[in-house]
């Protein structure tokens, strides 16, 4: 178990899901001796619209997990995730031996049920080991790339940002070579993008790099569906999407 926690928010089932997941679990352990993965799944109490518990029930379900997951890491048994859709919470373990899904049963039980939560205990049987974490919890690129926007709309929010006004925002591409470059740019300039610049030499990191711009609010949604736009058609041209910047828009009064 690492320190290096996020969150990103998906569709799953036709429901709105959150993921939570330990991006760095792979490095603090070795996960050849983890081939064993159980989940804890708990009904939550009052969800809201959305099938998320309310604040007050969250910070309490918060705690509980905290708690859990603390007894499991002293039996060597370690969480790398949990989800959160359509009114149930589900939490993920991965275990040394298949006995311990028994320690994992004891200790849930005696903190979600014995707080009347309905419980249960599954075992996920896995085609590759840790497959359903890389393949499921972990985030593909899009996800990651939200949680960056998410990071950079909070610097935004504090500095008082309009989020809403539309600004000039740049984004940086990278591109193994000049033609895929070019490639890209010829496409993203059908969506109204403009080239900043461009990198006619290849840089330090052995690629080639492009700044493209246009107007858009840094609110949500919308960023997401900014950086989700430009990561796909980079994609298509075997680029990768490198961030992007944005001035602050101060909120105008009166």
């Amino acid at each position: 178990m690492s320190d290096n926690w996020n969150f990103y928010m998906d569709e799953l089932e036709e429901h709105l899901a959150s993921f939570v997941v330990d991006l760095d679990v792979t490095e603090e352990v070795n996960i050849k001796k983890y081939k064993w993965l159980y989940s804890v799944s708990i009904v939550i109490k009052k969800p809201t619209e959305l099938g998320f518990p309310e604040e007050q029930e969250d910070e309490i379900i918060g705690e509980w997990e905290y708690d859990l997951m603390e007894r499991l890491n002293d039996e060597d048994i370690i969480q790398v995730g949990r989800l959160t859709t359509n009114g149930t919470r589900e939490f993920f373990y991965y275990a040394k031996k298949e006995k311990h899904s028994k320690i994992i049963e004891q200790h849930a039980l005696a903190i979600f049920e014995k707080n009347g939560y309905k419980t249960e205990i599954s075992y996920i049987e896995e085609e590759e080991p840790w497959s359903f974490y890389y393949e499921f919890l972990y985030p593909n690129t899009y996800q990651f790339q939200h949680m960056s926007n998410r990071e950079l709309v909070e610097v935004l929010e504090n500095e008082k940002d309009h989020l809403e006004e539309p600004r000039k925002i740049e984004h940086w591409i990278e591109f193994e070579s000049l033609n895929a470059l070019k490639a890209f740019e010829q496409d993203i300039q059908k969506e109204g993008f403009k080239t900043e610049y461009v990198e006619q030499e290849k840089n330090e990191d052995g690629t080639y790099s492009i700044t493209i711009s246009r107007e858009d609010g840094v609110d949500y949604p919308l960023i997401d569906d900014v950086t989700d736009l430009i990561i796909e058609i980079a994609q298509n041209h075997n680029g990768e999407y490198d961030g992007w910047e944005s001035p602050v828009i101060l909120s105008k009064r009166g």
